[in-house]
């Protein structure tokens, strides 16, 4: 049986033979940004939670600065954990553009105290249940759990997670245990699987 390890480098070894795989590369070891990101993010504007959302919390990955910059060009307030989870952030949308990289999230952050509506992580892998895999250091789960206990997040706020089609796999619920936070909605570049939980 397949580990998550195993998975993992699977789904690298894919994005970068098959040059799906963005900048920065290679992507192993990374949450991989790929080509036709800036498409599938922009399948963030189909969610009526995120239209409806008045801030919205995005994992620090380069994967995902389309979705953070995105946060801030809709007026909505970016909430961030910078990495390792040193501080969690929000950024207020400003008349001139912000840089959503880490240096310009540092910069511009002040500490969080706004309630997040909706959760953007990235992933490794997917499957259509939306249980996901990250690159393995258990963040995006630990950055959930922190918003939930400090009250910052409802315990019932949407995921979303933004992959290539490439990241989808058959079936990871044989491998998540009860800290795996699994995802609501599944952005690709062709559409949208919206998963229907308890």
């Amino acid at each position: 049986m397949a580990t998550k390890e195993d998975i993992r480098q699977r789904i690298w070894e894919r994005l970068e033979t098959e040059d799906i795989a963005a900048f920065p590369r290679p992507c192993f070891g990374r949450i991989p940004n790929f080509a036709g990101n800036d498409v599938a993010t922009m399948r963030l504007l189909e969610l009526a939670e995120f239209r409806a959302a008045r801030c919205v919390f995005s994992a620090p990955d380069y994967a995902l600065k389309r979705a953070r910059d995105l946060v801030l060009e809709r007026g909505k307030v970016l909430a961030v954990a910078t990495p390792h989870m040193r501080s969690f952030l929000e950024i207020h949308p400003r008349d001139k553009p912000i840089s959503t990289t880490i240096k310009g999230l540092f910069k511009y952050g002040v500490p969080l105290v706004t309630p997040v509506d909706l959760i953007v992580q990235g992933s490794v892998a997917v499957d259509r249940r939306g249980n996901r895999l990250g690159k393995g250091k258990g963040y995006g789960d630990k950055e959930i759990a922190y918003l939930r206990e400090r009250g910052l997040a409802e315990p019932d706020v949407k995921v979303v997670t933004i992959v290539h089609e490439a990241q989808i796999v058959d079936d990871l619920s044989t491998l998540v245990d009860e800290n795996d936070v699994p995802v609501d909605y599944v952005l690709m570049p062709g559409g949208v699987i919206s998963v229907n939980r308890p």
